[in-house]
């Protein structure tokens, strides 16, 4: 397949927008490492495109190929055409269509196993997938994300998470849904520098609690502050007022780790 007209194609194309992804159900997840962590998790692919060209250079491409059922639809196009769909510079070969994750928290977050982190209205989507690897890397519960945050689906987003939203429960959830989630964990640390706020290394950050990370702009909403019961800093130098959104958030979700395994005894 060689035109980048080709309907299939544009279905493709059109993944790479949040309303195409709503209307299709379904989002991109590009390079090998990535898809084979999907299909590990339990997810089949819907449609795969690939390039002969890469495959040839790219002995991990045709080792994922192998494993991709043959119920699946293996679609041979151009290095120029999976260009057109790719999101990358340079394209890894592979690009392959899954559907939406279906989670909510209505299904049970056990704030008990690890942290709740909730992201309020980060809207840069290599942080939000950032933070979600963090999050699986960590133990989090699940990662709650107000309306106002980037697409967790957001192809620079899953790229960031290098497969890790296949490993964590995520949501997308009014403020609502999220006093409703928070109202029965006890700790709520809201990562804000304020007169009370206490350095994040003498705070018990031992689960059950939830961790709330604003954007560098524009900081904490006034709903994420009012579910605060702590508030943290992290000490800085050399007149560096703030740090981004995904190295403060992963900053205590490790701490948080830390401590756990401390109590474990590990």
């Amino acid at each position: 397949m060689t035109s980048r007209s080709n309907q299939q194609v544009k279905w493709f194309r059109l993944l790479r927008e949040r309303r195409g992804r709503k209307a299709s159900g379904a989002f991109l997840v590009e390079g090998p490492r990535a898809i084979q962590q999907a299909m590990v998790a339990g997810h089949k692919p819907l449609k795969v495109l690939y390039s002969p060209e890469v495959v040839v250079r790219r002995d991990v491409v045709n080792k994922v190929l192998g494993q991709i059922g043959s119920e699946t639809p293996l679609l041979e196009v151009s290095e120029d055409v999976l260009s057109s769909v790719s999101d990358t510079v340079t394209s890894q070969g592979i690009i392959a269509a899954f559907e939406l994750l279906s989670w909510h928290p209505r299904e049970g977050v056990n704030a008990n196993a690890g942290p709740v982190l909730v992201l309020d209205r980060v809207s840069d989507p290599g942080n939000v997938g950032t933070l979600l690897r963090s999050a699986a890397a960590a133990g989090s519960a699940a990662v709650l994300l107000s309306e106002g945050s980037a697409d967790p689906y957001n192809p620079k987003a899953v790229r960031a998470s290098a497969g890790a939203l296949f490993a964590v429960s995520f949501a997308v959830l009014p403020w609502e849904e999220i006093h409703e989630v928070l109202h029965t964990v006890p700790k709520r640390f809201a990562a804000y520098y304020s007169d009370s706020s206490q350095a994040y290394y003498l705070a018990d950050l031992c689960p059950p609690c939830a961790i709330l990370v604003g954007s560098e702009a524009s900081g904490l909403s006034h709903q994420a502050l009012s579910l605060s019961t702590h508030n943290l800093w992290i000490p800085m130098q050399n007149n560096i007022e703030s740090l981004n959104a995904a190295v403060a958030g992963s900053i205590l979700l490790f701490e948080s780790r830390r401590q756990m395994l401390i109590r474990e005894g590990r």
